[in-house]
């Protein structure tokens, strides 16, 4: 009798080890799902930031190609020599220098 009572105490706490032991493992996995989700959340947040940052810097890029192409026109670097005193060179005024 007393070997047929120990041996459904050893099945009784084998169930009970394999409980334990499915619920930590469940437990775990619980939360490595949460740390992954705020991973990737993170990890999204961050590539959104630099998405917008690219944007910007792309934008500034075309507003300042606008604002040289206009700075370089003839007709404003004309208003500008003006404006500080410069004219056309005349036919003496222009020497050449050879580069050795």
């Amino acid at each position: 009798m007393k070997k047929k009572s120990a041996n459904k105490e050893q099945k009784g706490r084998g169930w009970i080890l394999a409980l334990s032991l499915e619920l930590l493992a469940s437990m775990l996995m619980g939360l490595i799902l949460v740390w992954s989700n705020i991973e990737r959340m993170d990890t999204t947040y961050f590539i959104n930031m630099l998405q917008n940052e690219i944007r910007e810097k792309q934008n500034l890029h075309a507003k300042l190609e606008v604002e040289r192409g206009r700075l370089l026109s003839p007709r404003e670097l004309k208003h500008h020599a003006e404006e500080l005193g410069m004219k056309k060179p005349k036919a003496g005024h222009i020497r050449r220098m050879e580069l050795r």
